[in-house]
């Protein structure tokens, strides 16, 4: 876009005394603000771009603008030059155009539109989802999940299973491996397999293989569940590994009783790591009618699921950090690199049925690892409550996701502690102030004393002072 074009749409915009759909006004006369990025974001999800204008203050109350214009021209520029190269998940490159109007000097910046292949473009501090912004109307608005997904479906940056798998060949893969899963799908559809019919196009079809350049080659996903030997015996592949550690007691500080590093096959993984936990786990028994029955202190389903999951979600761009299974005394977490896949967020992972890594779900779903999509999380709730146990905590950072199992030690809560706890799931925090919403017949002082049951538990520890104090997870 132009000067001239800049320039018509700017007064267009003065005339109405609005911003618009296409321009945004900024007061420059502090700096640049600390929500600059937001229209930023909101600009490079518009098609045909936008700008942002800095010296001129809008009043959305009183239908007012006022042209203060701004005398710090090159420390605007510096400024978003640093912001849009440094901080946002995608390089943009604005223009910038010095404007005169009404006397005053105005600097506008021209966001483009951020290619689709892309997008979302976001706040890399704030992550996603919260750093993506669109704009409606003559706002910016944060992107819904649904607008998040429709964006990664033509992403192909949030698909890194499908990229190459550099330093392989196609003679690196299973043949009889592949046929198995052929064998498997061809279950469900009666249909017959054979090695003879594995070549290229159906690699290709799978998701296995692609064309890269002038080479045909696996994709990570096809080589980290196909390879004929362990992927990580490879050096670019040597962190793809699960680091495992039972602890003796209840934080990393107590004895190490037993470790393992897991490599192999992703399926291979899986089971290993189930292997692992199983053994590091009391296991009681009961008499069921005539019966003796064995039960892990755990359910089976519930962690398989966790394991499951941590392998097939985890983001394979990070390779400066392992996926890790420690278990202690009165839990087990997993932690895994990267956070939770765009579009999905603590409060609908229940719900949402987003992977970063489409073709590794797929695959693995088809060789049975995986539960049908959007059932997973919902298994893990479902039998942690038929075994009497707390419902899982889920925490997403910038650059990684844990889940935590709560052992029977830490389940040892009456009713109402049960409903404080699941409170605290489902909104990261408690309050006195909700407890007592939650129990309207119930007195402060025995709320205090379920509270302070949960902290003597090691479930819960406080945060603030007075009328802000609040109750977070102690993990």
């Amino acid at each position: 876009m132009d000067k001239q074009e800049v320039q018509k749409l700017i007064e267009e915009a003065i005339k109405h005394k609005t911003e618009t759909n296409s321009v945004e006004f900024k007061d420059a006369r502090g700096g640049l603000s600390k929500s600059a990025w937001k229209s930023v974001s909101a600009f490079s999800h518009k098609p045909g771009g936008g700008i942002i204008v800095f010296g001129i203050i809008e009043d959305k109350n009183k239908h007012e603008i006022k042209i203060v214009g701004t005398d710090i021209l090159d420390n605007l520029q510096e400024k978003i030059g640093d912001l849009v190269n440094n901080e946002m998940s995608f390089i943009i490159r604005p223009t910038y155009h010095i404007l005169e109007i009404q006397e005053k000097t105005l600097l506008a910046v021209f966001v483009p539109e951020c290619p689709d292949q892309f997008k979302p473009c976001y706040y890399k501090p704030a992550g996603m989802p919260n750093g993506a912004y669109i704009r409606d109307g003559n706002t910016d608005r944060k992107m819904t999940d649904d607008e998040m997904r429709n964006l990664i479906d033509n992403s192909k940056k949030f698909k890194f299973d499908i990229t190459s798998a550099d330093g392989s060949s196609l003679d690196d893969l299973s043949k009889e491996k592949i046929l198995e899963l052929l064998i498997k799908s061809g279950e469900r559809t009666r249909r017959q397999s054979s090695l003879e019919e594995i070549d290229f196009e159906l690699l290709k079809n799978l998701g296995i293989a692609d064309n890269f350049g002038d080479s045909q080659k696996p994709t990570l996903a096809g080589f980290l569940i196909f390879a004929k030997e362990r992927p990580q015996d490879k050096q670019q592949f040597s962190r793809y590994i699960v680091r495992c550690v039972k602890y003796q007691g209840s934080n990393v500080a107590t004895d190490i009783i037993d470790s393992a590093d897991i490599a192999g096959t992703l399926d291979v993984q899986i089971d290993n790591m189930q292997k692992f936990i199983l053994r590091n786990i009391r296991k009681s028994a009961e008499i069921v009618g005539t019966k003796r029955i064995e039960k892990y202190e755990y359910p089976e389903k519930a962690i398989r699921e966790i394991v499951a999951n941590s392998v097939i979600h985890r983001d394979y761009k990070i390779t400066e950090t392992y996926t890790q299974v420690n278990i202690f005394e009165d839990r087990i977490e997993v932690f895994n690199a990267g956070c939770l896949p765009p579009g999905v967020t603590i409060r609908n992972i229940k719900d949402a049925q987003v992977s970063r890594n489409e073709i590794i779900a797929a695959r693995l779903k088809e060789l049975d690892y995986l539960e049908e999509y959007g059932r997973g999380i919902d298994i893990v709730f479902n039998e942690m409550k038929k075994w009497n146990l707390l419902s899982p905590i889920f925490k997403n950072t910038s650059n990684s996701f844990k889940v935590i199992l709560m052992g029977e030690k830490l389940s040892k809560l009456n009713e109402r502690q049960v409903k404080i706890w699941e409170h605290l799931v489902e909104n990261k925090a408690v309050t006195t102030k909700e407890c007592g919403n939650l129990f309207k017949d119930v007195s402060r002082r025995t709320i205090y004393n379920n509270l302070s049951k949960m902290e003597d538990l090691g479930l819960i520890k406080s945060e603030g002072e007075s009328v802000n104090r609040h109750y977070i997870s102690a993990f």
